[in-house]
């Protein structure tokens, strides 16, 4: 085997050894030691430390928004429409039948919050706002959700 080939295969097994390979944490085995020399006395060897196993960290990135199923979208839309033409008591029971088939959506709490307060109904607004940022909206909900919990938190 030439020096090129030798090269190839250590660096090979360099990289696979540093790619998540785990030590061996088991203790080693004893290996017996020369007989003591006339007129000494054998030290008890100590052991040798193992190597730590190498774990990955235990982060995890934050978990995607549920996206909404397309019945839920439906009704919110006709509660923009509802909204659009002021008549919040039809967009407020759209945006609640949108929640009950989709509870896990920012938008809605967010919309229904909206309208609850349009009614002049900041407490229920604030809870619903609350709701909606407890339920890992994406940056831009987050903020709109917080504008309108402190808009709502104003009027009580």
């Amino acid at each position: 085997m030439n020096i090129r080939n030798l090269l190839t295969v250590s660096s090979l097994c360099l990289f696979i050894s540093a790619c998540g390979t785990k030590y061996i944490t088991e203790p080693p085995t004893p290996v017996s030691s020369p007989p003591p020399l006339s007129g000494e006395q054998s030290a008890p060897a100590e052991p040798k430390p193992l190597r730590p196993s190498i774990e990955p960290t235990a982060t995890q990135p934050p978990p995607l928004p549920t996206p909404s199923l397309p019945a839920a979208v439906s009704l919110r839309d006709q509660a923009k429409v509802a909204t659009a033409a002021n008549d919040y008591s039809r967009a407020i029971g759209l945006l609640e039948r949108a929640l009950r088939i989709s509870p896990d959506d920012p938008q809605t709490f967010y919309d229904l919050a909206n309208n609850h307060l349009a009614m002049d109904q900041p407490q229920e607004a604030l809870q619903l706002a609350r709701r909606g940022l407890a339920l890992n909206p994406t940056y831009a909900q987050r903020q709109a959700l917080q504008k309108l919990a402190t808009r709502s938190q104003a009027l009580l």
